[in-house]
């Protein structure tokens, strides 16, 4: 069966041109032109898949919406923002909101198509580990490897399936673990070191949200992390 990309995007040309091409790749894409569209669809059919803009005809934030509504369907359902609007800011509150990626306008097709594939594989990956382990305890941490789901003292840290294998993968390792580590850990191959600290970074602020004094992310300079909450 094919899988199945829904793209939301008010420029009928853009939507287009994304669509034609991923459709050659022999993905099932389904198109929309605005929030509601795209929400009434959704109510009867999520895609395995979703890219978003943000600004949709007269709606503001009506990517953002869309994104809330999807996650709160499923939470593991990955989602890029595909949009003009380049302020960290917006890209800060798109990953909040759970999205897997955020890419500003223009983004090639080769790119694209390479993170949607990273994506899948990433889904793929974690239904494998399920048939052996789905559940796994470090102190007051606990992760659902099925679910792709971290609770630290069981509250739940809505972590985006990128940071969840960060995480899994510190975890995991006795001593350190280097960035060079830490990016096959996410299995996206695209992914820099620079990048690897800002994951890092969001990471420790979703623990400090569930608890002030969260400290068991230490930094290794000129190394990588390790998890450790002596």
């Amino acid at each position: 069966m094919k899988q199945t990309i829904a793209i939301v995007e008010d420029d009928a040309q853009q939507r287009s041109y994304y669509a034609d091409a991923l459709r050659a790749q022999d993905y099932d894409i389904r198109e929309y032109e605005d929030r509601q569209q795209a929400v009434d669809a959704f109510e009867i059919d999520l895609p395995d898949l979703a890219i978003l803009d943000i600004t949709l005809n007269a709606e503001v934030g009506g990517g953002y919406e869309i994104c809330r509504y999807l996650k709160q369907r499923d939470a593991g359902l990955p989602i890029i923002f595909l949009t003009s609007r380049g302020d960290e800011l917006d890209k800060i509150y798109g990953l909040q909101l759970g999205a897997w990626d955020y890419q500003t306008k223009p983004v090639s097709l080769e790119y694209l198509i390479v993170r949607i594939e990273s994506f899948f594989q990433i889904k793929q990956s974690a239904v494998n580990t399920n048939n052996n382990v789905n559940n796994k305890k470090t102190g007051e941490l606990d992760i659902n490897t099925k679910s792709m789901q971290c609770f630290w003292k069981k509250k739940e840290l809505n972590l985006t399936p990128t940071e969840f294998s960060i995480v899994a993968a510190m975890t995991e390792a006795d001593e350190p673990v280097s960035v060079d580590e830490l990016i096959k850990a996410t299995r996206q191959g695209v992914v820099e070191d620079n990048t690897i600290n800002t994951h890092i970074l969001h990471i420790r602020k979703k623990f400090k949200k569930v608890d002030e004094d969260f400290q068991c992310i230490k930094t290794r300079y000129g190394f990588g992390y390790q998890w450790s909450c002596e």
